[in-house]
């Protein structure tokens, strides 16, 4: 769904696939992109990508390594944009889009499987019998 919220509206109606990174450290009005990997998307594909494998290996790591980027993502997007609230920097009546809303429920569905990710099954099960001298 981080992904997804990638080509949703976050700043009025702009996606972040057309907001530059440097958006995540600076307020002020935004710029254009140079490309999709130089944009605010970038993050949010490794979102996107981390959480897919971790869900198919069902590796916690590579899950709470996603939920991670994309908190941070997320986090530093609100705080610039409060900072930018605040000292006037950004356009008044610029409200938060649906691509804001689509990533915290996605960010949320993350967590949400790595808490009740059960353990992997092991394909082969290696009697004890191997390990030890059973005389």
């Amino acid at each position: 769904m981080c992904a997804l919220s990638a080509y949703l509206s976050w700043y009025g109606d702009r996606a972040p696939y057309e907001l530059p990174i440097r958006h995540l450290a600076e307020t002020g009005a935004p710029g254009a992109a140079s490309g999709y990997w130089a944009s605010v998307a970038a993050p949010l594909a490794v979102v996107g990508a981390l959480g897919l494998l971790g869900a198919l290996v069902r590796f916690r790591f590579l899950l709470v390594l996603a939920w991670m980027v994309g908190v941070a993502t997320l986090a530093l997007w609100g705080l610039m944009r409060a900072i930018g609230n605040a000292t006037d920097n950004a356009p008044a009546g610029v409200g938060t889009g649906a691509g804001v809303w689509l990533c915290a429920i996605g960010l949320l569905a993350i967590l949400v499987g790595v808490v009740v990710m059960g353990p992997r099954k092991e394909e082969v099960d290696a009697p004890l019998r191997m390990f030890g001298d059973d005389s």
